[in-house]
């Protein structure tokens, strides 16, 4: 009895590394094909990023308010909330100078020029492939501080953001 106790210890330990690399892979492979989703999802124009946390003098601080966000409608970004704009309008902006990159490791860098009523930006989201639908935003205006947050890629029909009327 004591010589089948050691053994199925002596079993499990030798399996348990192999039960560990098959939850690492199949964390991957969510991760993978999530990114593989959202790079779909930046590719139509059609999406929005509701801000999850943003960066306030060095330090991120936790967004739970879902009327910031970032949206792109075919050839318009749509900028609300005082966190990322620096006013309280709906702010619609031009893009122009559109440019997707990809790296070695199969990470993507989208930069583009904004031009709207308030706000004159460059706006730059990065998706790593190891965070699946979440993105980084960079947001530089001409004037004012340059203000950075990171969210989930939704699809426009998908998400639950809340949009006030009255574009400028």
């Amino acid at each position: 009895m004591k010589k089948f106790f050691i053994a199925f210890c002596f079993l499990g330990a030798a399996l348990m590394p192999t039960f560990a690399q098959d939850k690492k892979a199949e964390r991957e492979a969510a991760a993978l094909a999530a990114f593989e989703k959202t790079l779909a999802t930046i590719e139509s124009k059609d999406f929005v990023i509701i801000v999850g946390t943003y960066q306030i003098g060095g330090v991120f601080e936790t967004n739970n308010d879902n009327s910031i966000f970032l949206a792109y409608e075919k050839e318009y970004i749509i900028l609300q909330g005082n966190l990322i704009t620096g006013n309280n309008n709906t702010n619609k902006l031009m893009v122009s100078d559109y440019n997707q990159t990809t790296d070695k490791k199969g990470n993507i860098k989208i930069s583009m020029q904004a031009k709207g009523n308030l706000i004159n930006a460059k706006i730059e989201i990065s998706l790593k492939k190891s965070a699946g639908k979440m993105a980084d935003v960079i947001i530089t205006p001409t004037r004012g501080d340059v203000k950075r947050f990171s969210g989930e890629v939704v699809p426009r029909a998908e998400s639950n953001y809340f949009r006030r009327p009255g574009e400028i």
